[in-house]
């Protein structure tokens, strides 16, 4: 089992110093992106997720994404599989579309990725909270059940996002053990992993922040029922965090993960 992690300055300085191990460094193919490029793959294989058009399975524009140029970014950075959020926005839906008609124009996109992606593609579970569905425009489309039978009858791979699923879970009143389960942990490829929080109102969001216990339980027993190829932190510091703290919070994480991960 490989471990991944967001690129970061701070990771950058754990590397040189061979302080954590990581096989993997993670980034989207937009930012800073081709200015750090050769930084990153000098250091490690990249885990390519992401090309900059806000690609998800429910997008309307698909054609926007150039093929060439993703399958050309994998190659460089030495990427396996190539994830892409199972998501939906109200904006991308028709009129009155309906459950079978959003389950079909998923299948579309999804077949449409799988088709013209030169590696295995993963679809990653999105998050679906009060505060997620006001700041992406998401259409719900979080069950288990939805999202199993998309990876099983397109015969895609799962990417796990455990953060995603928790605040997923709290938003809903559901045990997350429980609708974790549900999942198609079978077909999992890559889990990724963050530390999750509150807003000021105290709704569920996707904070990225550092990992608490009960995280690293949950990638525990997910562990059990799974066997990934790579276990990805998405942590690279959170605002009103300096250099220092988010160095050590990440050298924290990296070494417990591994721990959990290569017993």
């Amino acid at each position: 089992m490989y471990i991944g992690c967001n690129w970061s300055k701070e990771l950058r300085m754990l590397l040189e110093k061979n302080a954590v191990k990581v096989d993997y460094v993670k980034s989207g193919a937009f930012g800073n992106f081709d200015k750090e490029f050769e930084t990153m793959r000098s250091m490690r294989p990249v885990l390519l997720h992401g090309l900059g058009y806000f690609e998800n399975t429910g997008m309307k524009n698909i054609e926007v994404i150039d093929f060439n140029r993703a399958n050309n970014l994998i190659e460089k950075c030495n990427s396996f599989h190539y994830g892409v959020h199972l998501a939906i926005r109200n904006i991308d839906m028709g009129k009155g579309m309906s459950d079978v008609a959003i389950y079909e124009h998923l299948s579309k996109n999804i077949k449409i990725f799988k088709d013209n992606l030169n590696v295995p593609l993963l679809i990653e579970n999105s998050p679906d909270t009060t505060i997620e569905r006001k700041k992406y425009d998401f259409y719900p489309y979080f069950t288990p059940q939805r999202i199993s039978e998309l990876s099983v009858n397109n015969d895609v791979y799962f990417l796990l996002d455990i953060a995603h699923a928790k605040i997923t879970a709290k938003d809903h009143g559901l045990d997350v053990y429980d609708y974790i389960k549900k999942l198609p942990l079978d077909r999992i490829k890559e889990i990724h992993l963050a530390g999750s929080g509150y807003n000021k109102d105290g709704f569920p969001i996707d904070t990225h922040q550092a990992m608490k216990d009960e995280d690293y339980k949950l990638l525990d027993w997910v562990l059990n029922y799974s066997k990934p190829d790579v276990v990805t932190l998405e942590y690279n510091g959170i605002s009103g965090e300096n250099e220092e703290l988010i160095t050590k919070n990440l050298e924290e994480q990296l070494n417990k993960i591994n721990r959990i991960c290569r017993n």
